[in-house]
């Protein structure tokens, strides 16, 4: 398989920098000449140069089949000769990423301009022509499917890291804190009380999640166009299988148009990392209403939360809050893509040339949300008489009176009602359930026995519930254990995918 110089920029990280400035003058693969602002307009460099490391790779591939399968018209020598030129502009690409040596129209047209250019150089009278074969048998069309293919299973697997690396911050300070009472909410409202590790560990079963449908869009895209040229397949003998080889794609495309045109796995990316984000988002939300003086569950870390530029005494969650917003961009990117492919014709029309800025920037945007929430994972500090606390408060364990009642034989309904009663008489008179004796229990309804004092403290509410799912401490206990074991599998499954 391919392996392009060491010390470049990962797919996400060019996808995180910033345009190219002045290009100065470019040229066209085909030497059309066109009017300066509608090539302004058509141009691609200043985005698609972030696939070069992509294109670069794609075209060894290609190159090294052509050798094998077409040695008539790309000897093996020469396709040595072509493949360090290729390198070589992979190499001048990455030190200087910003600056491209004026070229082509498009990365594409780019890479092969100037690897023309620096063999001329090399081989004059000779390096031309060689630089001008390596596009035999292909075509931009299949040519741009395959760089894409090829960013979007790298983007997977950084994102998948990034995920995994939060997730270990979730799991590290659930171990942490294995047996802290903590409020739980619906409707925002205290609902029943529940461990801090349970509620962080509904964070790792959403990420668990994102992390298979991360998979499923890295299986969307590992799939290889190439072969497809511009539409029909080509006419010479090619070996498609040795260029999957040499790519490390697993399959090659069935049918040619389909090849050229097909985005879903673009759109694929983009939506698990649009509903990374919706998860991110929810996250985020938590901590910033635990980090509130009102809430007060946690403290904030310097590390991630930012101060006042007037106010010396505040410390802001600003990185959760750009969170929630950056969901908003991210699902923009989803729309768009969705938007650019509903109308394309059968087969490659350039509107997918839209689909780049708006993948790029969904991956970039999601791997910088998961980087800046472990951040914050890693340094948040529990309160835990805080956190037990509000447990216990807004008669949180209400409802295991109610269930109390229940194992004496009363309709649950029945049930509610008498508690419920209860519970707007002790609130009005600011008498929490605790305080209350067996007698006073006994005169809302003969059914409490003396197990009944017990039910309402958090600690019992707590083990009571213990069900599979439930946050029963050793409940918890095992959903963490089992949640540890299932991230060190994935962490060793996708620390083995390779990329460029």
């Amino acid at each position: 398989m391919i392996r392009l110089p060491p010390g470049g920029p990962s797919a996400i990280d060019l996808a995180a920098l910033p345009n190219l400035g002045d290009m100065g003058a470019l040229g066209t693969i085909t030497g059309a000449s066109v009017d300066p602002i509608v090539f302004d307009y058509t141009a691609s460099i200043r985005f698609d140069w972030k696939l070069y490391r992509h294109d670069i790779a794609g075209s060894i591939g290609h190159l090294r089949m052509l050798a094998e399968a077409l040695p008539g018209i790309m000897p093996p020598e020469d396709a040595g000769v072509v493949e360090v030129g290729l390198l070589d502009v992979c190499a001048e690409i990455d030190g200087q990423l910003h600056r491209l040596v004026p070229c082509g129209e498009d990365i594409h047209s780019h890479v092969e301009l100037r690897l023309r250019q620096l063999l001329e150089t090399r081989h004059p009278g000779r390096g031309e022509e060689l630089g001008r074969r390596l596009h035999t048998a292909r075509s931009r069309n299949d040519q741009v499917a395959t760089d894409l293919r090829l960013w979007c299973k790298d983007a997977t697997v950084e994102l998948a890291r990034a995920a995994l690396d939060l997730q270990a911050a979730l799991l590290d300070r659930a171990r942490r804190w294995p047996e802290a009472p903590f409020p739980g909410y619906t409707h925002l409202q205290p609902a029943q009380p529940v461990l801090f590790a349970h509620h962080l560990l509904a964070y790792v079963e959403m990420l668990q999640r994102d992390l298979e449908r991360l998979q499923r869009a890295h299986g969307a895209a590992d799939v290889m166009p190439l072969g497809s040229a511009a539409l029909a397949g080509t006419t010479f003998p090619i070996r498609r299988d040795v260029t999957a080889r040499e790519l490390g794609f697993s399959s090659i495309s069935a049918n040619s148009m389909d090849a050229v045109s097909d985005r879903d796995f673009a759109v694929e990316l983009t939506a698990s990392a649009a509903l990374l984000m919706a998860h991110l988002s929810r996250l985020a939300e938590d901590l910033v209403l635990w980090a509130s003086d009102e809430f007060g569950l946690i403290s904030l870390s310097a590390r991630w939360a930012e101060g006042s530029s007037i106010m010396p005494q505040k410390r802001n969650p600003d990185a959760a809050e750009l969170t929630r917003a950056k969901a908003g961009r991210v699902y923009g990117h989803l729309q768009a893509l969705l938007t650019a492919i509903k109308g394309v014709p059968m087969t490659y029309g350039r509107d997918l040339q839209e689909d780049k800025e708006a993948l790029f920037d969904a991956a970039a945007t999601a791997r910088g949300a998961l980087r800046a929430l472990r951040v914050a994972v890693s340094s948040l500090e529990l309160r835990p008489e805080r956190a037990a606390e509000r447990a216990a408060a807004g008669y949180a364990t209400a409802t295991d009176l109610a269930d109390h009642l229940v194992r004496a034989g009363v309709p649950f309904r029945t049930a509610y009602e008498v508690v419920k009663g209860l519970v707007a008489e002790c609130s009005a008179a600011g008498r929490p359930l605790t305080a209350l004796s067996l007698d006073q229990l006994q005169s809302y309804h003969p059914g409490f026995g003396p197990d009944a004092l017990a039910a309402v403290h958090v600690a019992h509410s707590v083990a009571a519930r213990d069900v599979p799912g439930g946050t029963a401490p050793s409940r918890v206990s095992q959903a963490l254990g089992d949640a540890e074991r299932r991230h060190a599998a994935c962490l060793a499954a996708w620390a083995a995918r390779p990329t460029l």
